[in-house]
C-alpha cells in the first residue's frame, strides 16, 4: 500500500471518528483528507487540470460551509459548481459515445432518487429545496454520464462514490437524521474524492 493512500486512510478515519464521538474537532478534522489530496496534487512537477483543481475548491469550500445548519444551500451551491467544474474537466479527456442502455440507467435512478427526497420535502414541509436539490441531481447524473464514457474504474468509482454520498447526505438531513449515515456520507464523499484526483492527478 503506498504511503499516500494510507496517510489519506488515516485522515479519513480521524474525520469520521470526529464526526461521531468528538464533534468538537471535527471543523478540524473534516478539512483534513481534501487538503491532503491538494497537497499531493501540487507538489507534482507539472500542475494539476485547472477545471479538476477548481472541482476540488469547491468541494473544499462546501465541505466547510456545511459545518453550519445555515450554511447548506451555499455548501450546496459549492458542491454543485464543483460538478460542473468535475463535468468540464472530463469534457477534456478523450471519451467514448453514450449508449442508450447507460443514459436510461443513469436518468431513471437520478429521477427516483429525486422524486424520493422530493416527497419527503413536501412531507416535512421544506418544499423550498426541491429546486436547488433538483439541479445538484441533475448535475450528478451529467457526471455521472461523463465518467462512464471514460471508460476508466477510477472515474466512474467515484462518480459514483459522489452520488452515493450526495443521497446519503440529503437523506440524513431531510428524511432519518442517524449517525450512521453520517460516517456513510463521509465515507463515500473523501473515497469518490480520491479516486477523481487518481484520475485526474495520477499521484
Amino acid at each position: 500500500m503506498q504511503y499516500q493512500l494510507l496517510v489519506f486512510i488515516c485522515l479519513v478515519g480521524l474525520a469520521t471518528v470526529a464526526k461521531i464521538f468528538l464533534r468538537h474537532l471535527y471543523p478540524f478534522a473534516k478539512p483534513l483528507p481534501i487538503l491532503f489530496i491538494l497537497f499531493l496534487a501540487n507538489i507534482r512537477p507539472e500542475p494539476p487540470p485547472w477545471a479538476w483543481f477548481c472541482a476540488i475548491l469547491f468541494g473544499l469550500a462546501g465541505d466547510l460551509l456545511l459545518l453550519w445548519p445555515q450554511g447548506f444551500i451555499a455548501g450546496l451551491l459549492s458542491f454543485l459548481l464543483g460538478h460542473i467544474c468535475y463535468v468540464f474537466a472530463f469534457a477534456g479527456y478523450p471519451l467514448q459515445q453514450w449508449g442508450f442502455v447507460e443514459i436510461a440507467i443513469v436518468a431513471t435512478i437520478s429521477l427516483a432518487g429525486f422524486c424520493y427526497l422530493a416527497w419527503a420535502l413536501h412531507r416535512k414541509q421544506k418544499t423550498r429545496y426541491a429546486i436547488p436539490i433538483f439541479l445538484y441531481v441533475f448535475a450528478t447524473a451529467v457526471l455521472l454520464l461523463f465518467a462512464l464514457r471514460t471508460h476508466s474504474y477510477p472515474a466512474f468509482a467515484g462518480a459514483l462514490c459522489f452520488a452515493l454520498s450526495d443521497f446519503l447526505l440529503a437523506y440524513n438531513k431531510f428524511v432519518r437524521p442517524n449517525p450512521v449515515l453520517e460516517a456513510g456520507v463521509l465515507l463515500t464523499y473523501y473515497p469518490a474524492q480520491w479516486l477523481l484526483a487518481k484520475f485526474f492527478v495520477a499521484f
